[in-house]
């Protein structure tokens, strides 16, 4: 079972601080949008010292827009190029990102993830999802929506036994409170990471578990 470290904040030196702190994570997934004075020299760096233990998006939280521009961010996938950190893509405005990497033949890793911050839509549109992410070939299918009720979280679930039964890599995670089963049956039904901040306050999205609270109710409930 992998953890993975969400880090959103604006310092470059507390970003290298909390991944040396916090060594029992398994991976680190740093909101570029979110860094002042970004740099390449910077993330060639940070990409090389923790080569195969990040994962870098240009989002921001509720899908918000990156401030970034379009040069800088190519010019990071192309620095990342070859890397074994991992890149995560949005398909509702981060296709851009896929298409560049498939035009341009790079080698880089991806996660072709889906977030709706409002809602779960229906199981015809969830694998509709799956099928244009699959145009780009993707090393892990990532889903996380929001769940206003059970039958959401149900869905989800549903989803997650169709990926593995497909054999794909897969991260399928529910938001809210709804959507916290998700969560917890994902990590024990093969999520390949479960992203567990080290205090609920400082989660990147409604519904996550704190890395303890999460190894806690795993082992009550194995």
């Amino acid at each position: 079972m992998k953890y993975c470290l969400p880090i959103i904040n604006e310092s470059k030196e507390e970003i290298l601080n909390l991944i040396k702190e916090n060594p029992d994570y398994n991976f680190y997934e740093i909101w570029l949008s979110y860094v002042k004075d970004l740099d390449t020299d910077f993330l060639r760096k940070l990409s090389e010292q923790f080569n195969g233990k990040l994962i870098f998006l240009f989002r921001k939280q509720n899908l918000e827009k990156s401030d970034l521009g379009n040069e800088l961010k190519e010019r990071i996938i192309k620095i990342l190029e070859n890397s074994d950190n991992y890149m995560d893509f949005d398909v509702n405005d981060g296709s851009w990102g896929l298409d560049f990497i498939k035009t341009n033949n790079l080698n880089n890793k991806k996660i072709a993830s889906f977030h709706d911050y409002q809602k779960t839509p229906d199981p015809d549109s969830l694998t509709k999802i799956i099928k244009a992410m699959e145009n780009y070939n993707p090393e892990i299918f990532k889903v996380s929506t929001f769940c206003k009720t059970s039958k959401d979280g149900l869905k989800l679930l549903e989803l997650l036994l169709d990926l593995k039964e497909e054999n794909k890599k897969f991260i399928v995670l529910g938001m809210g409170d709804e959507g916290k089963i998700v969560r917890l049956y994902g990590a024990l039904w093969g999520n390949e990471l479960n992203f567990a901040p080290i205090n609920e306050e400082d989660s990147s999205a409604p519904g996550q578990f704190s890395k303890e609270k999460l190894e806690k109710i795993l082992e009550e409930i194995k």
